[in-house]
């Protein structure tokens, strides 16, 4: 009874001082329009790497103050066209997008140990992997995603140097760059290196087994199973499993709400209306309320992916199904391989 009350307080629970709602309209603005300028231009392919490339460099931006925000989006972005890259030289074969995606989880998983930035663009990029090799058929998958991803990703980043250069005054004093380098933190991860090494085996496996049922069972999306796989799995057990509630209960409700406007409001130019606020929902309420920013992000990708010509209203009751695969898989995993033991921090 006590953790069912703690589970819905969390779920509904807004944390006021983490929201960030003017950075967001800048962020949401810029990846919503350039998929939107590659749908007027008549590119459909590009409109989901332009989206996802920039909305993901612009999720790497948040919660930091703005003279290191340039710095990180180019690594973002740098990250996710490696992630992209390697989807693409493997998305041909069902056997080495098994493979690859367990080394890209190993990884991605590992890297949080340098740091909850790194962690971050970790989970990114696998997110980003899992998207490209399981992208429906209607989208083609060339050398020019990774292009468009790399695209967007820049896009968001000049955008954000304008409005910095503008206001820069404003911004106070930077904060101290961490000493030590990223490679460095990988090296000598002290006290934490256990307890990394068994999340990065754990994201691994949860992220073969729903890559292997993506792979090899006729499912209409291949790319949803593993990708909230990757969203949901965090580095310490009572995060995750919060996390596994908070992300099916936003799918739920988006995958609902986007049911309810394809049907009643068939209207192409209403998609990235419905991206635009998914995305601006995302950014927002990233780290206040995440079944809000679950919502968002799950609209906007869904929105970009019927505007790319992905019949989404006909697969509704398998992405409910997946989602709740995945958040199994993913409880299974840390009941199964982690255990209990102490937060990390």
């Amino acid at each position: 009874m006590g953790f069912g009350s703690d589970v819905m307080r969390q779920l509904v629970r807004v944390e006021k001082e983490n929201l960030q709602t003017l950075r967001s309209l800048r962020t949401a603005a810029v990846s919503v329009a350039l998929p939107l300028g590659a749908w007027v231009l008549g590119i459909p392919d590009a409109i989901i790497p332009l989206g996802v490339g920039a909305l993901f460099v612009g999720i790497a931006e948040s919660n930091i103050h703005p003279a290191h925000r340039g710095r990180i989006m180019l690594w973002a972005t740098t990250w996710l066209m490696v992630a992209s890259a390697l989807g693409f030289l493997v998305a041909h074969s069902p056997i080495l997008v098994v493979l690859v995606s367990a080394l890209v989880a190993l990884v991605t998983g590992w890297v949080g140990v340098a740091g909850p930035r790194a962690g971050m663009i970790g989970v990114l990029s696998l997110v980003l992997f899992t998207v490209t090799v399981g992208l429906p058929e209607s989208i083609d998958l060339s050398e020019t995603f990774v292009a468009f991803v790399g695209l967007g990703g820049i896009a968001q980043y000049g955008v954000f140097l304008l409005f910095y250069w503008m206001g820069r005054n404003r911004a106070g004093s930077p904060p101290e760059r961490e000493p030590r380098t990223v490679w460095h933190r990988l090296r000598h991860v002290g006290t934490q290196r256990d307890a990394f090494l068994r999340h990065a085996l754990g994201v691994m496996i949860a992220i073969t087994v729903a890559t292997v049922i993506s792979q090899f069972l006729d499912v209409p999306h291949e790319y949803w199973i593993p990708m909230t796989v990757a969203w949901i799995f965090k580095p310490d057990q009572q995060a995750t499993v919060m996390r596994v509630a908070e992300r099916v209960v936003g799918t739920l409700l988006a995958v609902g709400f986007a049911f309810l406007w394809g049907t009643y409001f068939d209207v192409p130019d209403a998609l990235f209306v419905v991206a635009a606020v998914g995305a601006y929902l995302l950014l927002a309420f990233l780290t206040s309320n995440y079944t809000i920013a679950t919502f968002g992000v799950t609209s906007f990708v869904l929105a970009l992916m019927a505007a790319a010509g992905d019949l989404y209203e006909e697969t509704v009751v398998f992405r409910l199904l997946a989602t709740l695969t995945a958040g199994a898989i993913v409880i299974a995993v840390i009941l199964v391989v982690r255990g209990r033991r102490a937060p990390l921090r």
